[in-house]
């Protein structure tokens, strides 16, 4: 995917909608996301070891949703962009092969030591509408006033 060009806050008015995004999270995926953080606990890849605890399939780290939520963000902002705070609580879990669907508005604008920021509610829903995160806030800089 490629970056967006650089935001500012002109680009994020009070109400305004980050573009959904849809993911499919394969194993490969977690495999990967296992690999980068170094999180090898088998009940995130390991398909028997899973189904002998009676789950359906290896399930997403909590962590891997919020780095799913923090690269949204990062894309629509462009190459100035920073995350600078991002808090969320997962309520369900999310399998391998499920769809999920990132969602946010812009709740807040504000400059804070010379650079525009923009704060955004986030919610990840699986594709059958189960809510995964309803109650995510993330504060985004957007670059210099």
């Amino acid at each position: 995917m490629t970056l967006a060009q650089a935001k500012h806050t002109d680009d994020a008015p009070l109400g305004d909608t980050l573009p959904t995004e849809e993911i499919t999270l394969d194993l490969t995926s977690l495999i990967v996301y296992a690999a980068a953080t170094w999180d090898f606990h088998r009940y995130h890849y390991d398909v028997t070891f899973v189904k002998k605890l009676g789950l359906p399939a290896p399930f997403v780290d909590g962590q891997m949703i919020g780095a799913l939520m923090t690269s949204r963000l990062m894309r629509w902002g462009g190459p100035d962009a920073f995350v600078r705070k991002i808090g969320y609580r997962q309520r369900a879990t999310v399998y391998v092969d499920e769809t999920i669907v990132i969602s946010g508005n812009v709740t807040a604008r504000t400059v804070e030591n010379g650079r525009r920021c923009a704060t955004f509610n986030l919610s990840v829903v699986k594709a059958d509408g189960t809510a995964v995160v309803c109650d995510c806030v993330a504060t985004i800089e957007l670059g210099p006033e």
